[in-house]
């Protein structure tokens, strides 16, 4: 271990299909809730400005985040169930951009 931190990436590992399902989140401490939502708003922020984005991926992060501000404080505060399903979508959207718009310094640290 040289204690770097090393990416490992192969399309062989990336999945055919995904179950986005919130009730899956239904029982998650609100600490869980803050803390996914949070990274979720991270990934959005960095596909948007990195170097690599395009219209793709802006406009996917871009919804992200709005729905995520939206949200996630009822989803945080309340556990409210609609709150919940859109803060899953928001993340989804989120990593669809951040999929196709390349890493940034943030998972380099």
């Amino acid at each position: 271990d040289d204690g770097m931190k090393h990416p490992v990436f192969s399309y062989q590992l990336t999945p055919d299909a995904a179950i986005i399902d919130a009730t899956f989140c239904e029982q998650l401490p609100p600490s869980l809730v803050a803390n996914a939502g949070v990274d979720a708003i991270t990934h959005a922020t960095e596909a948007f400005v990195s170097v690599a984005s395009n219209e793709f991926t802006e406009t996917h992060a871009l919804k992200a985040i709005a729905m995520l501000f939206e949200s996630l404080p009822k989803s945080f505060h309340k556990a409210d169930a609609r709150a919940r399903e859109t803060v899953h979508h928001a993340a989804t959207l989120a990593g669809l951009a951040f999929a196709n718009s390349f890493l940034g310094i943030t998972h380099s640290l």
